[in-house]
């Protein structure tokens, strides 16, 4: 039987909040979707980790002697976010994400040379995109000050921008290693369908594989499909280890 590792954040982790923003695990029901028959999946993904935290599971996992033929790995959230009560105290200081771009991308390098060096091969996952407007209602839950927050923001957009440049970071690095696999999930809730964007070597059939639609110019339409954890993976995975 063959194994894949997952590292990444909450998302990974397959936790969803609830209307007033508790945190629900989903791992057991998202598990059972996988193949385990045939694939072992050994998922590392951790509530609220960076790439820093992905690095030293990798390194500890390789240097216990992982095998395994593919790890997905998933950061960037955490590391684009800021220390939100700082900013909501001192609306004009300089404050810096959790994990500034350039220690990222060095990290996420050193993430994807570690898991090569033992024959693992790494498949990157980009951020989904966030509704700032959402984010920052959640950020203020606790009673911080939403004005001063947004001064310093200057336009609640920017929450959104500033996650795509890490999202899209992960994209170029991708493209530049010739990686085999990115994905852009673009959902709408109102319509209850994904837009799945993706680039790299045999991603078009895999995607065809895996949810039995015809993409266009490297966008597939999964109607139905809304949930990363629970939607998207699964089937990625399995169509994955159905190619070998």
């Amino acid at each position: 039987m063959e194994r894949a590792y997952i590292y990444g954040d909450s998302l990974l982790k397959a936790t969803v909040p609830d209307a007033a923003m508790r945190y629900h695990f989903h791992l057991s029901e998202v598990m059972a979707q996988y193949p385990t028959e045939r694939l072992e999946v050994v998922n590392r993904a951790k509530m609220g980790s960076t790439i820093s935290k992905g690095l030293s599971l990798v390194e500890h996992d390789v240097a216990r002697g992982m095998d395994a033929r593919w790890a997905l790995v998933a950061y960037g959230g955490n590391d684009s976010d800021f220390d939100w009560a700082s900013i909501a105290a001192d609306p004009e200081g300089d404050h810096r994400p959790r994990t500034e771009l350039p220690e990222f991308l060095s990290k996420l390098k050193q993430t994807v040379t570690e898991l090569a060096r033992v024959g693992v091969q790494p498949v990157l996952m980009t951020l989904p995109p966030i509704d700032g407007a959402r984010y920052l209602d959640y950020i203020c839950r606790g009673g911080l000050n939403r004005d001063s927050i947004m001064r310093w923001l200057g336009d609640v957009g920017c929450i959104y921008r500033y996650q795509e440049l890490y999202s899209d970071t992960v994209a170029s690095f991708a493209m530049r290693e010739g990686l085999p696999l990115i994905f852009y999930m673009f959902t709408d809730m109102k319509t209850q369908s994904t837009d799945l964007m993706f680039y790299g070597h045999n991603a078009e059939e895999i995607i065809r594989d895996a949810f039995h639609v015809e993409p266009e110019g490297n966008i597939a339409k999964l109607p139905g499909v809304v949930s990363r954890k629970k939607q998207l993976i699964p089937p990625l995975l399995a169509a994955l280890q159905a190619r070998q």
